[in-house]
């Protein structure tokens, strides 16, 4: 009998008894019926990695499974499911509008599917190196555990159901390569029927290849993006392009039929419960209290898990349930009177966020031919950015390891440990050539009438920032502290992909398209080489935004190099609690996460029926 089954057998908890039927099922707001009662799993957090895990789970009818989320089931609003309505959800209810240094905020979804019911539903992967890096940040024993690209693939197609572009959206640029994407899984993504049909798009990659020597590729999903391409979305193009989400995909098609799965809505969990303090800890449920946007509960309820307890918050939100639990750095939990149970430090820490700022131009009177969403994206790499600077600059970024990892230590494990992850994420870099920027075309009607426009964000951020609780009281935000530009280098990478943005703006066909610059415009100079760093950098700080793709918060990563779960995805010196969201990612991808992270989670779900 393993540990785990001799301490919930002392509690009336046995995992191996018959599972009974769940006095509740679907969807609901209210905690009656769920407080008190068992089931096998509880997942904290039903975003786009928590209703992944649980749809899987509950696949097995003797399964039971309790999925707690904080936000509502907004499943009906146009802001949710419409995607044409993309960004209409940030600022209001639906968003958690976490709140950063400098007053800025990080949009994040609080609602049922998470972020993937709020995002603009871009479909893109990262390169091969970047999931095959994931297995060398790990023991040698759990290298072969599978965190690597020919998995991840598997699981990421496992998650999708691709359609291939029409004659319409053929003739439109929409391209694929039909083996990478999965026909079968629950998440659709697919060309728009309103797919524009302009000259801009097109223009675009064109003269992103002719400015900055960016390949066209037919697919960003092949696992080489270095590329420039037209990119499909997550929407379902038989049901009038709705939204696709990990609720819509996962949830909807089995609420009313599986009496094995509830989802709670409207309800924050408040921490984890455990059997006593004796390492590994053992969870044996989870603390909750109703949270809408004009009540914080103060009655906290219970709910027992026979198997585990599986965090899916999100990667500012789960480290802050962790350490409301006791697991993290006592010397944070401590002054907040909360007893450290284990202390892991790097919980929280290893943060990493992106970038982005915006060049536009006013158009001729160009067509726009279509409602969207937009399609085109580049992805230019190290050398395409900085040109002939290339060299100079790389044997810069080489001596600048050990200086950046000591820069940052303060927010990793230690020095040494994080000069052994950049000294990887710069082979990423250099190496490998995986992408740097991200130059995201946007058109159509939301922008001003004949505008060009693109938006462009670093990709692979050196500095890291943190998650810390602020208090005991769960209701109350933490303090997130994303530390950017604080790697200078990052800095640098926006700054030589806007004056290389800049290039593509005055390069046929685009410069066909374009009356001239609007924005920056004036307020950065162009002296011909698309405006010196000086003039860039005061922009920049002033302008930037956060791409709302934060990760690395409880890091898949020997716990040496700062990891907070192990390749099974359990949470160090825990029996039975996993984390499954964006936080375990160690390092960005030069990808939109939601396909990697569907990927991720679908490979959870794996692991943790095989552990059973």
């Amino acid at each position: 009998m393993t540990l785990i089954s001799t301490l919930l057998l002392a509690l009336g908890l046995s995992a191996s008894q018959p599972v009974k039927a769940i006095p509740v099922s679907g969807v609901t707001s209210s905690p009656e019926g769920i407080e008190g009662s068992t089931y096998d799993y509880i997942v904290i957090g039903g975003g786009l990695a928590g209703l992944t895990v649980a749809g899987r789970l509950s696949e097995d009818p003797a399964v039971s499974v309790l999925v707690v989320e904080a936000g509502a089931d907004d499943r009906d609003n146009p802001a949710v499911f419409d995607i044409y309505e993309f960004t209409v959800a940030e600022g209001t209810a639906l968003d958690w509008q976490y709140p950063v240094e400098d007053g800025r905020i990080i949009n994040s979804g609080k609602t049922l599917g998470g972020c993937s019911s709020i995002n603009g539903g871009s479909w893109t992967r990262g390169s091969v190196a970047q999931y095959d890096l994931w297995s060398t940040l790990l023991e040698d024993s759990e290298a072969d555990v599978g965190w690597n690209w020919d998995r991840m693939l598997h699981y990421m197609r496992k998650s999708e159901n691709f359609m291939p572009p029409t004659a319409d959206q053929l003739a439109k640029g929409a391209e694929s390569i039909p083996v990478v994407h999965g026909s079968s899984g629950p998440v659709h993504a697919a060309f728009s029927h309103g797919m524009y049909g302009g000259p801009q798009q097109p223009a675009f990659i064109a003269s992103a290849t002719n400015a900055s020597g960016v390949v066209h590729c037919p697919d960003l999903s092949a696992g080489n993006p270095n590329c420039v391409s037209m990119n499909p979305v997550s929407i379902n193009y038989n049901d009038n392009d709705r939204r696709s989400s990990s609720a819509e995909a996962y949830l909807t098609p089995v609420e009313k039929k599986r009496t094995n799965w509830v989802t709670l809505t409207q309800h924050l969990v408040t921490k984890i419960v455990w059997v006593d303090t004796k390492l590994p800890l053992v969870a044996t449920g989870i603390e909750f209290a109703t949270y809408t946007n004009t009540t914080n509960g103060t009655t906290r309820f219970i709910a027992h898990a026979r198997k585990e307890v599986i965090v899916a918050a999100g990667a500012l939100r789960t480290p802050a349930v962790l350490q409301l639990s006791g697991v993290g750095d006592a010397d944070i939990l401590g002054p907040l009177n909360i007893t450290t149970l284990i202390d892991l430090k790097t919980v929280g820490r290893n943060l990493q966020e992106q970038t982005n700022t915006v060049v536009a131009a006013g158009g001729t009177g160009f067509p726009v031919n279509g409602t969207g969403p937009n399609n085109a994206i580049a992805y230019p790499n190290f050398f395409q950015i900085f040109g002939n600077a290339s060299d100079a600059k790389a044997a810069e970024v080489e001596r600048s390891i050990g200086t950046w990892a000591a820069s940052q230590a303060e927010n990793g494990h230690s020095a040494e440990a994080l000069e052994t992850i950049f000294r990887k994420q710069v082979g990423i870099v250099l190496k490998d050539r995986a992408p740097m920027v991200e130059m995201f075309y946007v058109t159509g009607p939301d922008v001003a009438s004949n505008q060009i426009l693109t938006v462009l964000w670093q990709l692979l951020p050196f500095s890291r920032g943190r998650v810390e609780i602020v208090s005991a009281d769960p209701f109350e935000y933490p303090n997130i502290h994303v530390n950017y530009f604080n790697v200078s280098f990052d800095m640098d990478v926006m700054v030589a992909g806007l004056q290389t943005l800049r290039r593509i703006f005055k390069t046929p066909p685009l410069s066909n398209l374009s009356i001239g610059e609007t924005v920056p415009g004036a307020a950065v100079p162009d002296d011909g080489k698309g405006g010196t760093a000086a003039d860039w950098q005061p922009y920049i700080l002033q302008n930037f935004g956060s791409v709302a793709h934060p990760i690395g918060t409880a890091a898949m990563m020997r716990r040496d190099l700062g990891g907070v779960v192990d390749a099974q995805l359990k949470v160090y010196d825990t029996a039975n609690v996993r984390v499954v969201d964006a936080s375990i990612l160690p390092m960005q991808l030069s990808a939109h996460l939601s396909a990697s992270l569907y990927g991720v989670a679908e490979k959870a779900a794996d692991l943790i029926k095989v552990a059973q």
